[in-house]
């Protein structure tokens, strides 16, 4: 900024030059000359980290103002603009220890004015110390395994260090400890014996690290504190089960120990958690020693109060029994189970009365115990506990038993009139005597009491067997029924000759065969017996071999030329030939299959029947009529078949 001072030359020139013409030139800027220094500056202080440094820039001519530039390690970090004679003042952080501080200095006239620059001598900032460090050494706290020891923390005076950095390491003798830094320490069972002691480091930023030391102390061993005594559960009595319970000790890790005494003295192998009660434990007193060790503690003993101990219950593993048959000739013997170790006597009663000589564990049953009421008493008894008794409950002996070897069976033939024979079967005993008994379909035939049973018509198609009964003295009878002998079915005539006859009354409904010859045989089956042909439910007209099927719905039943009336056996020839005109049942009278005809004649009829009530519609599956040279299959489900004029066919 250029000034010029105001004179009465220059106002009055001033004046001259507004009223004179334009074309006069205007006088020139003049610029200041730029401060010359006097001395240069210098940066005044101790250059320590956390003090202060200062400046008044030095001495100038020609200066009104002074900018200061605080440069470290070559990065300006404070700037300042001053009036020439104040002083700049920069704080050293902590962070700058090591590190060069310089000031430069630019002196004018004006603040924002040309100058000259000046540096001052550079300084290196030195690292701060701790000042008024105070701190107790001494280790608080006892000096025991398991017990935590303790430091307080140093005190110091800079204002300039507001938080420092407090480190702590416990040593065991000359070794550190592995993570024990911390203020406080928990004695461990290693440092038993030891000397212990701590380095407390003080430390911050910018300043010289303070190492102090603890005095030291020589650890002792721990104690358990808690220490609680064992209580003993189970019964006490001989024989039982004791088991400790030692509580919960502290501090944890202790391993405990066991001993069992009777009374004072040590039980020789009693040293587990748990014991059972001997017979010299019987009247005594029983108590458990817990002990407890740890390493770097003083083992510590703890006793359980002493229980008297009774004597001992002898008791029964399985219920007391007699096993065996009570029956004579044979041997009794007892099931039993008691406590390990017992006594066991025996008395065996008959009707109650000690039997002599019968104090063994199994008794033989000769005749003489037929009838009687056999038991047995035992005794128990063991050391140490209290005799008890049981009794069985009485079982009357039976008499023997015959042994059958083989099965009683009925022989002989199966037609009406034919007489059976019972086969008494055989037995390990000899018995002196057989009674017999035949049944019809399960019930008694009345009687049939003999070893022979001659067949009779109220057997057709029943089942027949025998009862045989073996008898011998001191012995059961032994009875025995025979295996089922299965009749077949007789054909027992129903109808005599020609006639008409009522369904029901004088003839059932069923099947039957006719026993007539030649081929003029007619029956038919009626609703009614007024003549007329509506009344015919069915007819048949050929040869009287043949069946008819009266059905339960029908009233009456007319037969002319056909001969008797029979029952149908259940069994028939099973023929695989065909020589007779006539009405066969399909595998009973001749077996199915395919038959073959050669005969001459074109005469020749053949029906395959799904029964034989004579309905055509209902009865004839399939039928022919024609040459007698023919062909046939009679399948297996089929229930008859009809044959007239054929000559002889032949299953092929």
């Amino acid at each position: 900024m250029t000034r010029a001072l105001a004179t009465a030359g220059s106002i009055a020139l001033i004046a001259g030059l507004l009223m004179a013409p334009a074309a006069q030139a205007l006088p020139m800027e003049v610029t200041p000359a730029a401060p010359t220094n006097v001395s240069p500056p210098v940066i005044e202080g101790d250059p320590v980290a956390g003090g202060t440094l200062t400046s008044t820039g030095g001495q100038w001519n020609g200066a009104g103002w002074i900018k200061y530039s605080w440069i470290v390690d070559g990065v300006t970090v404070q700037a300042a603009d001053h009036a020439v004679g104040e002083a700049e003042v920069f704080h050293i952080d902590p962070s700058m220890a090591s590190k060069s501080v310089q000031l430069t200095v630019l002196a004018s006239l004006e603040a924002q004015g040309p100058g000259t620059k000046l540096a001052a001598t550079p300084v290196t900032v030195r690292p701060g110390t701790f000042v008024g460090v105070s701190w107790s050494n001494a280790v608080a706290g006892k000096p025991v395994v398991g017990q935590a020891l303790s430091l307080s923390a140093p005190k110091w005076s800079n204002t300039a260090v507001q938080s420092a950095a407090i480190g702590y390491q416990w040593y065991r003798g000359a070794g550190f400890i592995t993570g024990a830094t911390k203020p406080s320490y928990t004695v461990a069972a290693a440092d038993d014996a030891q000397k212990l002691w701590a380095k407390v480091t003080l430390s911050a930023p910018g300043f010289t690290s303070v190492v102090l030391t603890s005095a030291q102390v020589t650890v002792g061993k721990g104690s358990f504190v808690t220490a609680p005594v064992p209580t003993v559960s189970g019964i006490a009595k001989v024989g039982q089960l004791q088991t400790v319970n030692a509580g919960t000790w502290a501090p944890t890790g202790a391993t405990l120990s066991y001993q069992w005494y009777r009374g004072t003295a040590a039980i020789v192998g009693a040293v587990s958690r748990t014991y059972t009660t001997a017979a010299l434990d019987y009247g005594k007193t029983l108590k458990v020693r817990v002990r407890a060790a740890k390493s770097g503690y003083t083992t510590l003993d703890r006793y359980s109060a002493a229980r008297s101990i009774a004597a001992g219950t002898i008791a029964a593993t399985r219920t007391l029994t007699v096993v065996g048959t009570h029956r004579y000739g044979q041997t009794v013997k007892v099931s039993q189970g008691w406590t390990a170790g017992s006594t066991i006597r025996y008395q065996w009663y008959r009707n109650g009365v000690a039997v002599r000589g019968g104090t063994g564990y199994a008794l033989y049953l000769n005749s003489g115990y037929i009838g009687a009421r056999v038991n047995l008493k035992v005794t128990v008894s063991k050391a140490g506990y209290t005799t008890r008794s049981a009794t069985t409950a009485a079982i009357t002996v039976g008499k023997a038993v015959i042994t059958l070897t083989s099965a009683p069976r009925v022989t002989g033939a199966l037609s009406l009139g034919s007489t059976l024979t019972a086969y008494v079967g055989t037995y390990a005993q000899a018995p002196s005597a057989y009674a017999y008994q035949w049944y019809r379909n399960g019930a008694a035939i009345y009687g049939a009491r003999y070893r022979t049973y001659r067949l009779t018509a109220a057997d057709n198609a029943s089942s027949i067997t025998v009862r045989v009964s073996a008898s011998l003295i001191d012995f059961d009878t032994r009875v025995t029924m025979s295996p089922a002998l299965k009749l077949p079915v007789w054909a027992v005539t129903v109808l005599r000759g020609d006639g008409t006859y009522r369904v029901g009354t004088q003839i059932k409904p069923g099947l039957y065969k006719a026993t007539g010859t030649g081929s003029g045989c007619y029956w038919e089956r009626l609703s009614g017996f007024s003549g007329s042909l509506s009344q015919i439910n069915a007819n048949y007209f050929g040869t009287a071999r043949t069946y008819v099927q009266i059905l339960p719905g029908d009233v009456g039943f007319s037969s002319h030329g056909c001969g008797s009336w029979t029952t149908v056996p259940s069994t028939g020839a099973k023929s695989t030939r065909i020589t007779t005109d006539g009405t066969y049942r399909v595998g009973i009278d001749i077996l199915p299959g395919t038959y073959y005809g050669y005969g001459a004649g074109a005469s020749c009829y053949w029906a395959t029947l799904s029964g034989f009530s004579g309905e055509i519609v209902g009865d004839i599956i399939d039928n022919y009529f024609g040459a007698a040279r023919t062909i046939v299959t009679i399948p297996a489900g089929t229930r008859g078949f009809e044959v007239h004029g054929c000559g002889t066919l032949t299953r092929g």
